[in-house]
């Protein structure tokens, strides 16, 4: 049957349809069941598998019905429409999710039997590797809220999350595949692409922290074909968002200042601590910041913004000033303020220091492991201290930097409160900053490494965050890097600003060279001062002037 620019063949006896382009191009053999599996077992088709067709609007509808070992009943709903195929799955009964496979599942007695496919290139748009954007279709991808740099095989925590998206390729010609829901329906930490030899499915990861107790729908799972390379099918994903109504309303209205020159003190705090044999977070110190500043000034580098970096505080979930460090942090931010300069105070997402249990999820043996937004002690430890760094009775800082929302908490025993996990929960802690932060300071500024639609209406501009190392590649291999992650950004939430980082750089010349780039990508962002950390070099009197050269060019461009 011909449906728009596509053909589709159904093989109802082994409940797959055969997608082809019009020109003969062997797209897909697309499986039209899926696997919902629970803490009780595997989600096994058994029996016969009913497929039912039926033609409608110019496409093809085709519903699944199957005998399912943990579900009273499964109907998977898959739709051939003219521009795309949507593809969902309703089960009944009880059970706890654990994963959910889409486009793919098991299958008495043949096991699990994924999608059949000619790809020969993938692309996701989570940074996983130093050089590498476009890989091989054999490769799998992860795009998720949980990851973390110091862990071994884990490369996935700088957009958390990036975009629910991959695309692929079939002879230049792209196809992708979007995971479409609401933020509260988003419980579930990751989203893989699983490829196999001539195929692939997709999972999605709910660790058996959603009860389902009659009815639960999976998120839509779209693929639409003819994008003419991997920003255009994100621009895609971004439309199909907005026309099912599941992208948040943005209601903060973006402040002048937002878009002025950034120094990040955390570089100059790690450069100074491998040149002084010192971990750089006891290097966050008022001291050290007004060295930083007067240093960069007598060069005539004045950022607009300063970013307070790990660790000013005393303690991480209550956001007090260290004693130790800080003799007057507010009066040094009103003497920011006075010299025509924003604050930015770095905050880590997540951390439980000084948190009281009952404001935490907790593991198996009741030990807090990370704070839990959804916890009334929670809610009012977070509207706390945002009120306390932001208000003219506290710090009177002006936003916050956000990291480490990649520490999301993962894991089947852990225990919390309210029906939210995951990408949900994630969502839930950035809106009790960000709303807290509106309400306190209208213009406040919220900095955050979360690409993702359903992430609008909870930061303001999106950090492109660290850089990863490769000493193998080819020279210039950063500015290429932040480029695409810069383009990823762009593609799915154009109305944000991109702050450009600019830490670890591997060398002094890879930093050189990204900054020639860093005015065409968003604000440029300074993080050191007297050189670099990796390769301890030492800056002279050419590594200032292209500083100055990049942030006139950026501030001459109107962008101030």
């Amino acid at each position: 049957m011909k449906i728009g620019d596509y053909t589709v063949d159904m093989q109802d006896a082994k409940a797959y349809a055969a997608v082809e382009g019009l020109d003969g191009r062997r797209w897909f053999r697309l499986r039209l069941f899926a696997s919902l599996d629970t803490t009780s077992g595997y989600d096994e088709s058994y029996g016969d598998l009913v497929v039912e067709s039926a033609e409608e609007d110019g496409g093809l509808v085709v519903t699944a019905t199957a005998h399912s070992s943990v579900w009273e009943s499964r109907v998977t709903t898959t739709r051939f429409l003219p521009d795309r195929i949507e593809t969902q799955t309703v089960v009944t009964g009880q059970g706890r999710l654990t994963e959910v496979h889409l486009l793919g599942g098991r299958r008495t007695p043949r096991g699990f039997l994924p999608s059949g496919s000619e790809l020969q290139k993938a692309y996701s748009p989570n940074p996983d590797h130093p050089t590498r954007v476009i890989r091989d279709a054999l490769e799998p991808a992860t795009i998720s809220v949980c990851g973390e740099g110091g862990e071994p095989g884990i490369q996935r925590w700088l957009f958390t999350p990036a975009p629910w998206c991959f695309a692929a390729a079939v002879d230049g010609q792209w196809a992708g595949f979007s995971v479409v829901a609401p933020i509260e329906e988003q419980n579930f930490t990751s989203y893989h692409y699983l490829p196999v030899t001539g195929g692939f499915s997709l999972r999605l990861d709910y660790e058996g922290q959603t009860v389902v107790d009659g009815t639960f729908r999976t998120p839509q799972l779209v693929v639409h074909l003819g994008g003419d390379g991997p920003e255009d099918v994100l621009v895609r994903h971004r439309e199909l968002l907005d026309a099912a109504g599941v992208v948040p309303l943005r209601t903060a209205e973006k402040a002048e200042w937002w878009s002025g020159t950034i120094f990040c003190g955390w570089g100059a705090q790690c450069a100074l601590g491998v040149r002084t044999d010192q971990p750089p977070q006891p290097l966050a110190t008022e001291e050290n910041y007004d060295l930083f500043l007067e240093r960069l000034a007598a060069q005539g580098i004045v950022p607009e913004t300063v970013v307070i970096d790990d660790k000013w505080q005393e303690s991480y979930a209550t956001c007090r000033p260290d004693p130790a460090k800080w003799t007057d942090l507010k009066a040094w931010i009103a003497a920011r303020h006075a010299a025509g300069q924003r604050v930015l105070l770095w905050w880590k997402a997540w951390d439980h220091e000084s948190a009281p249990v009952d404001a935490c999820v907790t593991d198996a043996g009741g030990d807090p492991v990370a704070l839990d937004a959804q916890a009334p002690a929670c809610v009012e430890l977070i509207t706390e201290a945002v009120e306390y760094m932001l208000s003219a009775d506290g710090l009177d800082a002006d936003g916050f930097k956000v990291d480490f929302s990649a520490r999301t908490p993962s894991g089947s025993s852990l225990r919390h409160s309210g029906s939210r996990w995951g990408t949900a929960l994630l969502h839930e802690q950035l809106r009790l900053v960000h709303d807290t932060a509106k309400r306190v300071k209208p213009d406040a500024l919220v900095i955050t490494h979360t690409p993702n639609p359903a992430f609008l209406d909870v930061t303001d501009v999106i950090r492109l965050n660290d850089v990863l190392r490769d000493d193998t590649a080819d020279p210039g291999y950063v500015a290429r890097h932040m480029m695409y992650r810069a383009g990823v950004v762009q593609s799915v939430v154009p109305e944000l600003g991109v702050d450009t980082d600019g830490w670890m750089m591997p060398s002094h010349a890879e930093w050189r060279e990204y900054l020639t780039v860093q005015d065409r990508l968003g604000v440029p962002a300074l993080y050191y001062v007297d050189g670099t950390d990796t390769d301890r070099y030492d800056f002279g009197p050419e590594d200032y002037e292209a500083v100055r050269e990049t942030w006139n060019r950026y501030r001459s461009a109107g962008n101030l």
